[in-house]
Formats: structure tokens, sequence, C-alpha cells
């Protein structure tokens, strides 16, 4: 158990690049542990931390309410600390699940965000002393 009591055994564990939107509000992404996201927004990325070229990525651990929807949402680790939470966890508490199949709540999901500057937001400048970008990839969700 955690401090905040939470058990550290995690039931689903999946990483989620900051823009999804087409493959998660299309209905088709799924975690590889027999959750599928049917919608939710994505992360808005940190003015502040755009502006000073900062990337990084948090994790949350939540549960899966019966109804699909989001509950006891926690950070579990986050870098670099201060930055990025709030947006993750704002996100994360729009997603909406399909249901549970056997109609119970699922306990303990991880997702780690991660928080991109050239691969998430292609507009965006790049971070200062940044490398030229390499042509950006269909983000997706992996286990």
């Amino acid at each position: 158990m955690t401090e905040s009591g939470r058990s550290t055994r995690m039931r689903g564990r999946h990483v989620v690049p900051v823009l999804l939107a087409a493959l998660l509000l299309a209905g088709c992404a799924s975690t590889g542990t027999g959750l599928e996201l049917l919608e939710g927004a994505n992360p808005v990325y940190p003015e502040a931390a755009r502006s000073e070229g900062i990337e990084g990525h948090v994790t949350l651990i939540y549960d899966i309410a019966v109804d699909g929807r989001v509950t006891e949402l926690e950070v579990l680790e986050a870098e670099p600390e201060g930055v990025f939470e709030a947006a993750a966890m704002d996100a994360v508490r729009t997603w909406r699940y399909r249901p549970p199949a056997g109609g119970e709540a699922v306990e303990n999901v991880a997702s780690t965000l991660e928080f991109r500057l050239g691969e998430a937001y292609p507009d965006a400048a790049p971070p200062p002393d940044a490398p030229p970008a390499e042509p950006a990839t269909q983000p997706g969700v992996s286990p």
C-alpha cells in the first residue's frame, strides 16, 4: 500500500502520448488490458512549459467505475514535478471507457501521459538548442 492507502498493484498500465484526438475520440483506442477508451480530452500543454522547452511525463493511477467514468484519480509519479500534473489530471477526468465487463469497477489503472513538444505538437516552437524535428508519427496507445 502507498501512503494514500492505494494498492501498489496496477491492473492495467498504458502510455498515452499527449495528442490522441483521432484515435481516442474515434473510439478505437485500446489499452491492451481489455479496457477501451471511448472519449476524452487531450491534455493542454502548459504554456510556461512550452515557452521554456520543458518536456516530461505524468503517471496517474485511477479506478474505472461501472459506467466507465474515471474515479479516485491520483498522481503516481511526475517528471519534472509540479509542471504537468494539473494538465494531465484535467484531461484524464474527462476520459470515458467502455463500461467494464462483468459490471464491476476496475481498480488501480495507471496511465502515463507523455508531454513532448516535437512529437505531440509539431506546430510548437522546438525547445532551445533542439536538433531539427523529425517527421511526426501518428500517436497511439500501447501497453
